[in-house]
């Protein structure tokens, strides 16, 4: 059996990275067409659905990137939650009504815009370093003859 011991994996998760890379991409321009809508198929309103999937590029990418880079995109994805959760999108209220309150869900727009100009700039950022990193394009330059590495 000593003779019989592997030295390289033959399994290359690549293929496997290129498909999650384009699903998340894919229902980025999905759900880009109505961030404020409720996407049953997806389980979530369009901008909560936009937001995990740019973590989601992020983990797919973050192998590759040096620690300005990382540093950079953890400060993006803190500035995301931190939005979010001190200037909510929906908010309930309460109407009064003769008989008795009713709760109702309001977009603040205000926040919404604000919130949707911050995760289309990180977005783009997360492009341009998904490109550096090669992800976009197909080529054995430069990649030992491996052009999904």
């Amino acid at each position: 059996m000593g003779e019989d011991t592997i030295d390289k994996s033959g399994y290359n998760e690549a293929s496997f990275k290129m498909q999650r890379l384009h699903e998340s991409q894919r229902r980025i321009s999905y759900v880009n067409q109505d961030l404020l809508k409720y996407y049953y198929e997806l389980a979530g309103y369009g901008y909560r659905i936009k937001r995990a999937e740019i973590f989601n590029l992020i983990t797919e990418v973050w192998g590759k990137l040096d620690k300005t880079n990382k540093d950079k995109l953890n400060e993006c994805k803190k500035a995301i939650d931190d939005y979010s959760e001190l200037f909510p999108i929906r908010v309930m209220v309460s109407l009064p009504n003769a008989m008795e309150d009713k709760k109702r869900n309001i977009i603040n727009m205000d926040n919404f815009k604000k919130f949707e100009k911050l995760l289309d700039a990180v977005h783009l950022y997360v492009n341009e370093l998904l490109e550096e990193a090669g992800y976009s394009t197909f080529t054995i330059e430069g990649d030992d003859g491996d052009p999904y590495n």
